[in-house]
């Protein structure tokens, strides 16, 4: 007999070997069996790198994560919130396991080519724009020609801009710096006529500007897309779909009128709804949950614990935060923007 169980035990282990993937805890169960989700946050401070040039999005971060919480573990979600001194730590993080989801990480070449992450569409359109004092006689971008623009030396932000005066066919005055304090500094003295950045930094800039006094204004424009989206291990494919989904339900919300306030009661008749997009999201034709490893009850729970995209985003980016940033490109594409919500 206890030949035969050491034999059956083998057998399972070579299966389990053979097929790891399987016999694994997937990040789904590991979260539920843990009851908390941790999420990883690129707290970058006002100054910068060369290495990242957005600026903070940590309040906005903390909602995606907690989207995600409440869909996964309930109205009682738990989040363990780890902060990163930049994206390269993140990332870093994510791989090894410290972290189960990183919101707003660049979706480009870098971020997601042979780094074993897998990211979803993107959450967030940032891009490089200008920031000019209050004062200053330039409306649009083109205005910029033949006049001097600061800019972090050996950065994104420096191709980004380069690369636009060129496709412009303008003159490009470049006055490189290597610190953020003496490149804001040259703007208040009148040395250079603007300043060039991600817009989610220069909007922090202006904040900072404004808290001594100084008032800046941030052009219209932006020269460059950059895309910010959620990253996970692309080894758990199903992890990645729901984690994606949550993103798309804050949209689809949005689309359908679904709003922090009202989710609870729209969900309470889901099945009434005579609006298809609608009865998808708050549950009423009970396929939303299906083979997401979910409930049908969950973008109710999420849309109340958290809002909809356009909530979340006035709040955190918007005219209620000190950002103040336009929605611009992060508007959905019925009203102009690229945001495009998928059921």
């Amino acid at each position: 007999m206890g030949g035969r169980w050491r034999l059956a035990v083998a057998v399972v282990g070579m299966a389990c070997a053979a097929l790891w993937a399987r016999c694994e805890q997937t990040t789904l169960e590991r979260v539920r069996a843990a009851g908390v989700l941790r999420c990883g946050v690129d707290a970058a401070e006002p100054e910068y790198t060369t290495a990242d040039g957005h600026g903070s999005r940590a309040a906005f971060d903390r909602d995606l994560c907690r989207a995600v919480a409440v869909a996964v573990l309930g109205d009682g979600a738990k989040t363990a919130i780890k902060e990163y001194p930049d994206d390269v730590a993140l990332m870093a993080a994510l791989k090894a396991g410290d972290v189960d989801v990183a919101p707003t990480l660049p979706d480009d070449f870098t971020h997601s080519v042979g780094t074993a992450l897998a990211l979803t569409r993107p959450v967030l359109w940032d891009g490089v724009g200008f920031l000019v004092p209050a004062a200053s006689g330039v409306i649009r971008a083109r205005q910029l020609s033949g006049k001097k623009v600061c800019f972090l030396a050996d950065s994104a932000v420096e191709e980004s801009v380069r690369a636009w005066f060129v496709r412009e066919h303008l003159d490009f005055v470049p006055f490189p710096f290597q610190e953020e304090g003496e490149m804001q500094a040259a703007l208040s003295t009148g040395n250079c006529a603007s300043l060039a950045g991600e817009r989610t930094h220069l909007a922090q800039t202006r904040a900072v500007f404004l808290k001594h006094g100084r008032r800046t204004r941030l052009l219209g424009e932006s020269v460059s897309n950059d895309p910010l989206a959620l990253a996970v291990r692309d080894n758990d494919r199903e992890w990645l779909a729901m984690v994606s989904w949550v993103m798309e339900a804050l949209a689809g919300a949005e689309e359908s009128g679904i709003t922090q306030a009202n989710a609870r009661g729209l969900g309470a008749n889901a099945a009434m709804e005579g609006d298809a997009g609608r009865r998808f999201w708050l549950g009423g034709s009970k396929e939303v949950g299906r083979g997401l490893g979910l409930d049908d009850g969950w973008v109710v729970r999420v849309i109340s614990a958290v809002g909809n995209y356009g909530e979340i985003y006035e709040r955190d980016l918007g005219g209620a935060s000190v950002m103040n940033l336009p929605r611009g490109e992060n508007r959905l594409r019925r009203d102009g923007g690229g945001l495009v919500a998928l059921h």
